[in-house]
């Protein structure tokens, strides 16, 4: 999956403001498909997923300016519910609704000191408490079933979650001035979906149950 999120997030205190905004990450992992008919299904999986972040810092009483990239990993856990129209003999319309469980394994920062006076500090803090999350999820989309060849899908994923990614705490020192800037980050988003399923057949059976349309 590659994954979209929701836009640009301000902070500021006094004379600091830091802007973080969500760009391109991607997801990938395995996933289980238990058909309950053939036009009914369940999927559960697992996931790493791979968040990635512009920042930029700015002292506004002195126009210095900083640039940063941070990446916030995390591993997901998606149970969902799945409907299957069949368009023709090998291709279906999907419909998924479901949700994930999160677990966010650590902490992140990135850190510059331009001038080598001014200390910019980036962190994503993810609180012990706050390790594991929980998340909303949509999907539609299509795919090929080909009893050979396996299960070819293209589709695409609106996600909300729950609780925010993490806290984002941006800090800056000079000398012995410091400021610091917190609040915490929206992840909900989107993402665009490519699943491959492998054939399976258990012995005596097809891979896939006829259908109501042929």
């Amino acid at each position: 999956m590659q994954q979209m999120q929701s836009g640009t997030q301000t902070f500021s205190d006094s004379v600091l403001q830091c802007n973080i905004q969500p760009t391109n990450g991607y997801t990938f992992g395995g996933i289980i498909r238990y058909g309950l008919t053939d036009l009914i299904s369940i999927e559960t999986g697992l996931y790493y997923n791979q968040r990635n972040y512009q920042i930029t810092a700015t002292r506004t009483d002195s126009a210095i300016t900083v640039e940063q990239r941070m990446r916030f990993v995390q591993f997901e856990v998606p149970i969902q519910g799945l409907i299957a129209i069949k368009l023709s003999k090998k291709i279906y319309a999907n419909a998924a609704l479901g949700g994930s469980i999160l677990y966010k394994p650590s902490s992140v920062a990135t850190y510059a000191n331009p001038y080598d006076k001014h200390e910019f500090r980036q962190v994503g803090l993810v609180d012990i408490n706050d390790k594991l999350g929980f998340d909303v999820r949509a999907s539609a989309g299509f795919e090929f079933r080909d009893k050979k060849a396996g299960v070819f899908y293209l589709g695409a994923t609106a996600f909300i979650q729950l609780q925010p990614a993490f806290t984002f705490l941006s800090r800056y020192q000079y000398v012995n001035f410091k400021q610091a800037a917190a609040g915490p980050v929206n992840a909900s988003g989107f993402g665009l979906d490519f699943k491959y399923f492998i054939p399976y057949t258990r012995p005596g059976q097809q891979i896939f149950k006829p259908g109501p349309i042929e």
